[in-house]
């Protein structure tokens, strides 16, 4: 073997450092957060026009008690981490990447603060709406479409760059 086939290649001889690791983790929320979104838009809030009428509250007070560890924190994690990419970067992301998936970031904050939120308080304050539920179905798939987009663009960021 000559010095040549030993010598370590440019990606593996760096280290990872801080924006590494971050936008590693930036890229596993993301996808989780997605993977939230698709089952809610696929089962959870469908579900809800499941339940009867007298029970609906009761529900979604569980439902509401039951989500803060696995959707709402990861969720929020997510949103900021995302709309915070341009600044967080590896030099080798390109910013045109990192502005999409800042635009996913704030898509879902703004989605789930103006919309989504409000349509849950509307829930649990006069029960099943219909009409709720819709606003509520809507939200999410627009919350759904762009944290694909991002998950998207980060598995494709860390797949660049592995394989640069």
């Amino acid at each position: 073997m000559t010095h040549s086939t030993l010598a370590p290649t440019r990606r593996s001889a760096r280290a990872l450092g801080r924006r590494d690791w971050v936008l590693g983790a930036t890229t596993a929320a993301t996808v989780y957060s997605a993977g939230i979104a698709w089952q809610a838009h696929a089962v959870s809030y469908p579900l809800f026009s499941q339940v009867s009428a007298e029970e609906f509250p009761a529900y979604h007070l569980a439902y509401n008690a039951a989500i803060p560890g696995v959707v709402i924190v990861p969720g929020f994690v997510c949103f900021l981490a995302c709309a915070a990419l341009p600044w967080t970067r590896p030099a080798d992301v390109p910013r045109a990447l990192a502005a999409v998936v800042s635009a996913s970031g704030l898509v879902s904050l703004a989605t789930t603060v103006l919309w989504a939120i409000p349509m849950h308080d509307r829930l649990d304050a006069v029960g099943q709406s219909a009409e709720a539920l819709a606003a509520l179905a809507q939200a999410n798939a627009l919350r759904t479409g762009a944290l694909t987009l991002g998950a998207a663009a980060l598995v494709w960021s860390l797949l660049r760059r592995r394989a640069a």
